[in-house]
């Protein structure tokens, strides 16, 4: 089997290599004019963000198992793969409190505002207090909120234990759009309603694009806050600032962007705002769940080539 690793550098650690007998290629990074050529002898291609369409995979004819190391499956054509018969396979469960413990940390920064208390330090304002303290801000317990999580895999159920934990009333949100509400979610109009605190943890399709936009916005809670971590389209940016702009939101936390890395001219990149922290797609990228990734990519080039009965 020749086996090619597009993207090595996107992780901490190394991939394994299966037991049965291959040919080893890995780059540490590649660029969308060199997929083509660099998956043209592959069996079995290994990839993270790297997009892989009908153009790309016209160029690799030996090509049996797309391999990804990751849960999302939206940069490549899985249709596409499937009409050549190309196997998909992504990774799932890796590293669900990694994720979650991200998120419920930008949760706790949000509500203890913690960046604008370190601006104040910084700004020295705290120096001219004439007080120990400073009570610029109000602040809020977790014990008198409700979050809310829409999408209810490993991580919304990890987020939903963390917040259970801190006394939260944690309330599961519906999809958009559902025929029926599931027995213990609520229906997502509800959720966005009532909830102080919004976390998405759903994966990008034809219904969930742009799912975050001024209409839903509006439906949320005054002073409420949204917390992404799972796909930046999911949210219209624009949208998002006004909410935060016009002080509808309290706050929000992104991270992931629509285009990553984003261009330098990105709104979330030019704009900032003291309650909306952006961090680089870095809430998966614990040493811990890579490990796990990488354990689980090996497991699935082994299951494709020796299948267990």
């Amino acid at each position: 089997m020749n086996i090619v690793w597009l993207e090595a550098d996107s992780l901490i650690v190394p991939l394994p290599r299966p037991s049965f007998p291959h040919q080893w290629t890995e780059h540490p990074y590649t660029t969308a004019v060199d997929t083509a050529s660099r998956i043209a002898d592959a069996d079995i291609v290994i990839l993270n963000k790297v997009k892989l369409g009908e153009e790309e995979l016209a160029h690799a004819p030996k090509l049996k198992l797309v391999a990804i190391t990751a849960t999302g499956m939206d940069n490549v054509d899985v249709k596409a793969c499937k009409a050549r018969g190309i196997e998909v396979k992504n990774v799932v469960n890796y590293g669900p409190q990694s994720v979650a413990e991200h998120a419920f940390a930008c949760l706790l920064q949000l509500v203890r505002r913690v960046p604008e208390w370190q601006a104040k330090v910084h700004d020295g304002s705290w120096s001219e207090s004439r007080f120990f303290c400073m009570h610029t801000y109000p602040m809020r317990s977790l014990n008198e909120m409700t979050l809310g999580i829409l999408g209810s895999g490993a991580i919304g159920q990890t987020l939903a234990g963390y917040g259970r934990g801190f006394g939260m009333k944690v309330l599961q949100i519906e999809r958009r759009g559902a025929a029926t509400v599931r027995e213990g979610y609520v229906a997502f109009e509800e959720g966005f309603a009532t909830c102080d605190a919004i976390s998405l943890h759903c994966p990008l399709n034809d219904d969930t694009r742009g799912l975050v936009s001024d209409e839903v916005l509006g439906m949320m809670k005054p002073g409420s806050i949204l917390i992404n971590t799972a796909r930046g389209a999911l949210v219209q940016f624009d949208a998002l600032r006004r909410a935060l702009e016009s002080g509808h939101l309290h706050g929000a936390a992104l991270d992931v962007l629509e285009k990553e890395p984003p261009p330098k001219d990105h709104p979330m990149i030019q704009w900032q705002h003291p309650r909306c922290i952006v961090t680089p797609h870095i809430a998966w990228g614990t040493h811990q769940s890579q490990s796990n990734m990488a354990r689980l990519v090996l497991k699935n080039l082994e299951n494709f080539v020796s299948p267990v009965v």
